[in-house]
């Protein structure tokens, strides 16, 4: 079940480590209910694995430092991303939002509604039989998953998710400009492979979004799809505590780098 009101917070670009750590503090209010459309940037850019994706010995941190970018480890699953020229999402919910499927579909297609109303094809990615794939050390972008955000058949926007003690995260990137090509030129284990056909929006619409644009039409979005009320809010004094008691962890390359 989706309650009737769901807080929206608007962040500018901050670090890898603070953007995780502003995420996973969402989840303890998450379970007293309280439900968070987050959508924020990144300075500096950063390369972010999934939680048990394999890192070590495959990619190069030091190249990807030389080129001005971060690296950090998410709490969700998933394929390695390239945060740069794009905007990230983070829906923080209960687990009365339904299973990770369900909740999953649910997200994609309010993403979807939003970015219609801007005026991109987008849709939903086919379900088709059978597991889905285990993570492993490929980009992210490479290939649509079913339930993803594709237009065109090209994938939009990565997501991935955690659930954890009653409480739901999932969060995506959702590309202006395709660069995550450079996603493949950041690993010690492979040639890389220089063409990912997913698509930014910049390249969809023919320019790039006014700010507070896309993310006005993400919230209406996600109120037509779900019917709940979008409300414009801040981070709490224990929420902004709880970020700076996780920051940390997602600064250690002991967590970066653990696998």
């Amino acid at each position: 079940m989706i309650g009737p009101t769901v807080r929206l917070l608007v962040d500018g670009p901050l670090p890898g480590a603070t953007n995780m750590a502003v995420d996973e503090a969402l989840m303890e209010g998450a379970r007293r209910g309280q439900p968070s459309l987050r959508l924020y940037r990144w300075s500096p850019g950063c390369l972010s694995f999934g939680r048990n994706q394999t890192a070590r010995d495959r990619y190069d941190g030091d190249r990807v430092g030389s080129l001005g970018y971060d690296v950090v480890r998410r709490p969700t699953g998933g394929r390695s991303v390239l945060h740069h020229r794009e905007v990230t999402y983070a829906v923080v919910a209960p687990e009365e939002w339904g299973s990770l499927s369900d909740a999953y579909l649910r997200i994609n297609r309010a993403l979807a509604n939003g970015l219609r109303e801007l005026g991109v094809a987008a849709t939903v990615h086919e379900a088709s039989a059978g597991p889905a794939p285990r993570p492993t050390v490929r980009a992210c972008f490479r290939d649509p998953l079913p339930g993803e955000l594709t237009s065109g058949g090209r994938k939009l926007a990565g997501s991935a998710q955690w659930r954890f003690r009653g409480a739901l995260l999932q969060h995506g990137s959702l590309l202006l400009h395709n660069d995550q090509a450079l996603v493949e030129t950041f690993r010690s284990d492979a040639p890389p492979r220089l063409e990912i056909p997913a698509v930014g929006l910049v390249e969809l619409l023919g320019r790039e979004p006014e700010p507070g644009e896309l993310e006005s039409t993400i919230a209406a979005g996600f109120e037509r799809e779900l019917g709940v009320e979008v409300v414009p809010g801040d981070l709490t004094d224990e929420e902004l505590e709880r970020v700076a008691v996780l920051r940390p962890k997602y600064e250690d390359p002991a967590w970066t780098w653990r696998r």
